[in-house]
């Protein structure tokens, strides 16, 4: 396991002296007008992101903005109509978020700008988005179940690694690249994705389960739905000859190993051929799409 990578081990001192204060935000305005957020002082724990601070216009949530926030429980993006970028560990460690919506006039998210957000269930995020960058979502242990907007293109390392409890991920053919330690940690982890996909060869390479969602993918042989090859699936097949269990269409095309287009005896031969190492013509083991 890779432990939490922290960029910074200095973090900025939040005072009237160093910044405006104003509705418990701390920010200041730069060069071109615009608000930038570096800091919040606790006094809601829901929290709206603003439109605008002293009439500028919020575009940027500064690195470590609310870093460590345990207090706050929920946080909305709404009307922060300007806002462009998130930065790096900016919600780092926010553990009473639940959930969170990015707005698709977002741009940018940081190096693990929710990293650790441990109780976070829900995320949404809206088209806008190029990346998903690294760390961005890692040690999220409640997540269950991510879409990935049309304009990704890349996910980087590390982005959802040890969100335990991750089962569904749909990735658009829009991305051209995931890292290959993206889902480390994830071992319920199946990919959404369509069968000529960036995302469907990285899951195949990476022993990803997923599945096509322009097609059925499925192991040849493996009749028991398991996605291995063993003994089992012989005894599925038998049973299923013997009228003892019923296969449902994908694990019927599955249980034809001899690819002739039915399940009979044959196919359980030629599993049994299988595993005892003779050579076969047949891609028995190998993930089949159609």
């Amino acid at each position: 396991m890779i432990s939490t990578v922290t960029a910074f081990s200095v973090f900025p001192v939040l005072s009237a002296e160093n910044y405006i204060v104003l509705q418990g935000f701390a920010f200041d305005i730069n060069a071109d007008g615009k608000a930038v957020i570096h800091g919040y002082d606790d006094r809601s724990p829901d929290v709206v992101i603003p439109k605008k601070l002293m009439g500028a216009d919020v575009t940027a949530i500064d690195d470590y903005a609310f870093f460590g926030d345990e207090a706050i429980t929920a946080l909305s993006f709404n009307s922060a109509l300007s806002l462009k970028k998130i930065g790096a560990n900016a919600f780092y460690g926010c553990t009473g978020l639940k959930s969170i919506e990015v707005p698709a006039w977002i741009e940018q998210l940081s190096f693990g700008s929710f990293q650790n957000c441990t109780s976070l269930e829900s995320l949404l995020i809206n088209n806008g988005l190029a990346e998903i960058p690294v760390q961005c979502f890692y040690g999220c242990d409640e997540l269950s179940d991510v879409t990935i907007p049309q304009s990704v293109k890349s996910i980087g390392d590390r982005a959802f690694m040890n969100c335990a409890k991750l089962h569904d991920v749909a990735i658009p053919d829009s991305v051209e690249y995931i890292a290959a330690n993206a889902f480390d940690g994830c071992d319920s982890l199946v990919i959404s994705c369509s069968k000529n996909s960036y995302a469907r060869k990285f899951a195949a390479e990476n022993k990803i389960p997923f599945a096509v969602t322009d097609g059925i993918a499925f192991v040849l042989g493996d009749a028991n739905g398991d996605r291995v090859v063993n003994i089992n699936d012989v005894t599925e097949i038998q049973r299923y000859l013997a009228e003892l269990v019923h296969l449902d269409s994908v694990r019927l095309k599955a249980a034809d190993s001899s690819q002739d287009g039915k399940t009979d005896i044959f196919d359980a031969t030629d599993l049994q051929m299988f595993l005892a190492e003779y050579e076969l013509t047949n891609p028995i083991g190998e993930i089949i799409i159609e």
